[in-house]
């Protein structure tokens, strides 16, 4: 456990500086001005003195050793946009929000796309499978742009049953976060319907049913514990697709997270604003990968974490 644990360290170390390194190079080669006519009216005088200021006057080489030994101490730069904000304290500031909502279009997802996997296989070719996987059909095709403002339209506005954006209490969080689960509800239902047919045409389930065990014994106990497997192997990529996926969603309803910020940092050419937040996801997507392996292993007693551990 310690190796694998140590190797998984290494891995993600040398991930993050790859990442570091094309963000930095991919934001120089991009076209615009950070501080261009374009973006802002200003003098040549004022502009040297902000190229100065944020060191953007120096060789490029020189910037990236800056930027790299900055990264490295947690100090991810200075908004272009705010320039009295720390890109740091931004993301303190309105990440909250967007964790909030991934975690409720997570916990909604997984709850409710489980379900319908398991109902669908146990009724194979049945009226179950197919309502299961009309649904599945539907939240893979309709995308969160377009069911976000047809909730927020609907079920906000016209019905009144809740309320159609902010961020005030918790009747506010049921629109978006079912806006955003809608899509990762389908794929785990399909995921886990595949997995749950597959695993009730194994051997040993056979064997179970000729010993005579209860269908809620074979079907929780040793169908639902192996089938599960596939769908923990990807939760951790869905999660932070959600957390990252929620940019349009709390553009819709108002949500006070970090969408905002990354929408206008693009427009800006807002350097800091991008690369910082690029660097702050990747290191949630590898931190939430080393857990979902961790918590993989936990699930399967089977899977070695040690010398032969991946």
């Amino acid at each position: 456990m310690l190796s694998f644990t140590l190797r998984r360290l290494l891995y993600m170390v040398i991930t993050l500086w790859l990442i570091v390194t094309l963000t930095f190079f991919l934001m120089k080669s991009l076209p615009g001005d950070p501080f261009g006519e374009e973006v802002m009216k200003l003098t040549a005088e004022q502009r040297a003195i902000l190229y100065a200021q944020y060191g953007l006057d120096k060789p490029v080489w020189q910037q990236y050793l800056k930027f790299l030994n900055e990264t490295v101490h947690g100090n991810l730069g200075v908004s272009y946009s705010f320039p009295t904000q720390e890109v740091t304290s931004i993301i303190k500031q309105s990440f909250p929000a967007s964790l909030e909502l991934g975690l409720w279009a997570l916990l909604i997802s997984v709850v409710i796309g489980l379900f319908l996997g398991i109902i669908a296989s146990l009724n194979h070719n049945k009226g179950p499978d197919y309502i299961a996987m009309l649904l599945s059909v539907a939240g893979i095709s309709i995308p969160s742009f377009v069911l976000a403002p047809l909730l927020s339209y609907v079920v906000g506005v016209k019905l009144g049953w809740l309320p159609p954006g902010m961020w005030n209490g918790p009747s506010y969080r049921i629109l978006p976060s079912i806006a955003l689960s809608f899509g990762t509800m389908a794929i785990v239902a399909r995921m886990m319907r595949t997995s749950m047919l597959d695993v009730l045409n194994q051997d040993y389930i056979k064997t179970a049913r000729a010993k005579g065990l209860s269908r809620g014994s074979i079907v929780f106990k040793h169908t639902v514990r192996n089938a599960i497997l596939p769908v923990v192997t990807v939760l951790g990529p869905i999660f932070v697709n959600l957390i990252t996926g929620t940019l349009i969603v709390e553009q819709i309803f108002v949500v006070p997270g970090l969408g905002k910020h990354f929408v206008q940092s693009i427009y800006s050419n807002d350097y800091t604003m991008i690369t910082g937040l690029t660097i702050f996801y990747s290191f949630i997507l590898m931190l939430v990968l080393f857990l979902t392996d961790v918590v993989y292993g936990l699930v399967d007693p089977r899977i070695r974490l040690g010398k032969g551990g991946a």
